[in-house]
């Protein structure tokens, strides 16, 4: 058996997958302020008392942050995990507890899960965006392609314009979508209720939408230019969707298509929030 471990921005979630691929034990845990608490400390600790009741022999990591998988070591890092740069997983964690271990971009793990026992099974050539806070990105070709510095499909970081302040992310994200919603609706609602709206056909709930899906186009449609994938799935909250939300996409993105023949194949991920984790052991 494996312990997989998936780190974010708010939470750090366990669990234990056997010979089986079954996941027979889960837990969680708020993610520390690193700078004062460090993340590996945590996870250390944790992973100490779970090997207590089940004898895992390797770990697999996803987890936010560039990472070179090499050496165990987080590269490049946003904001929501202060001082992250320079953490090395192998050096902390694995030789503490004389385990394999293996580390990966979260993005990256959830589009090796979908791979593994997912959505993507059995697919090749399928490009990943994952909508959440930021929008992630990875591609996979016979494996994930990691780029000569790690950062192969930063999709959510890719700027707009020339003189424009604001990335991709930061317009066509859900946490934009959301903020969209609040602002041109002036009441909150949940994303189920919003979605609800648009599929009784009110018309300023379908606007919002439509706008959203003009913004996140836009930047699909530059990715498919590039690398021409065969599959894009889209992972995240609002792929819970379903065929809903993947019909307008797929719809948006082949009227905005300058090349009318692409054939791409749009795909909702289906593993939800286990994705990651399966994604991280996917390697042993």
């Amino acid at each position: 058996m494996n312990l997989a471990v998936d780190v974010g921005g708010s939470s750090i979630k366990f669990a234990v997958i056997d010979e089986n691929n079954k996941i027979i034990y889960r837990h969680s845990k708020e993610t520390p302020d690193n700078s004062k608490n460090k993340i590996t400390t945590l996870i250390l600790e944790v992973a100490k008392e779970i090997r207590k009741d089940y004898d895992f022999k390797k770990i697999g990591i996803a987890t936010a942050g560039v990472v070179d998988i090499e050496k165990t070591e987080i590269i490049s890092a946003s904001y929501t995990i202060k001082d992250y740069i320079g953490t090395n997983f192998k050096k902390e964690i694995g030789e503490k507890l004389n385990c394999d271990i293996f580390v990966d971009n979260d993005v990256n793990s959830a589009l090796r899960g979908e791979i593994f026992c997912g959505s993507c099974m059995g697919l090749n050539e399928v490009f990943c965006v994952a909508l959440g806070t930021g929008i992630g990105g990875a591609y996979y070709k016979d494996d994930i392609v990691t780029g000569s510095n790690y950062a192969f499909g930063e999709l959510g970081r890719t700027l707009l314009y020339k003189n424009s302040e604001k990335t991709y992310e930061q317009v066509a994200s859900t946490i934009a979508f959301g903020k969209k919603i609040e602002e041109e609706l002036q009441e909150k609602i949940s994303v189920k209720e919003f979605f609800d709206k648009c599929k009784n056909n009110d018309e300023k709930s379908k606007k919002i939408l439509n706008s959203w899906l003009d913004d996140l186009a836009f930047g699909l449609v530059n990715m498919m230019l590039i690398l021409d994938p065969k599959y894009v799935v889209i992972g995240g909250a609002i792929s819970k969707q379903g065929d809903y939300i993947i019909d307008l996409i797929s719809k948006r993105v082949k009227k905005l298509m300058p090349i009318k023949t692409n054939k791409t194949k749009f795909l909702a991920a289906s593993l939800d929030n286990d994705a990651a984790l399966f994604g991280a052991i996917s390697k042993f």
